[in-house]
């Protein structure tokens, strides 16, 4: 454990020289709370992450291994490399490679297998979302879970 705090620390000190690093906002809730998972074609499923305690991502500095408690939202298959970027509930932001094949939700309807390849995101909350964002002269991922502005159809 002394080593992944260790870890984590420096990826923390070399994230704005390495990755995209963004503001999050928090939520607390066990690893087995509910979860929205979004997929292709705006299909969107509900229900708890099963047999999945933790991630292991691969990022510039080496395999870190994230507790699925720790983590907000989850924006996957991004770029050639498919690659991610993680929230966390303290507000950093984790960019690398999840290894992941399939996550495992438990439904109301029964248990669905999700291929980790046709999945957009996974968050705690519905109205959480991840969004590009350039204010900085880079490019980079935000997150938030702020409801959306709606739009007035004129006067």
């Amino acid at each position: 454990m002394n080593y992944f705090l260790k870890s984590l620390a420096l990826a923390l000190m070399l994230t704005p020289a390495t990755m995209n690093f963004a503001a999050a906002q928090s939520v607390e809730g066990p690893a087995d709370s509910v979860v929205f998972i979004s997929v292709s074609q705006n299909r969107e499923l509900t229900g708890s992450v099963v047999e999945l305690d933790e991630l292991s991502v691969s990022t510039s500095f080496g395999e870190v291994k994230v507790p699925m408690n720790k983590i907000d939202g989850i924006k996957m298959n991004i770029g050639e490399g498919n690659g991610a970027v993680l929230a966390f509930k303290n507000g950093d932001m984790l960019s690398g490679k999840v290894n992941l094949e399939k996550v495992k939700l438990k439904t109301d309807w029964g248990t669905a297998h999700i291929d980790a390849t046709q999945i957009e995101t996974i968050t705690t909350d519905k109205n959480a979302r991840f969004f590009t964002d350039n204010t900085t002269g880079g490019s980079g991922w935000r997150f938030t879970k702020a409801q959306p502005v709606p739009v007035r159809q004129g006067r």
